[in-house]
């Protein structure tokens, strides 16, 4: 199996990022650290949401990238 077969559109829920088919394929940690950066418990939990999303959308670009380089 390649990573590209495996990264199959990808997205984030809460801290977990999952492929199409529905497996985990990552989970997002970070809660020790940011829960001391924020004010409250929602702003870091916003956050973590944000940065598995951001995750999840650069994994998909380089799929795509490499998909395109077939």
């Amino acid at each position: 199996m390649k990573i590209e077969e495996w990264l199959v559109k990808v997205e984030s829920t809460h801290n977990y990022i999952f492929s199409e088919d529905g497996y985990m394929v990552a989970e997002v940690r970070g809660w020790g650290t940011l829960q001391y950066k924020f004010n409250t418990a929602n702003e870091a939990a916003k956050f973590q949401d944000e940065v598995g999303k951001f995750i999840a959308e650069a994994i998909n670009e380089k799929i795509q990238r490499l998909n395109q380089n077939k």
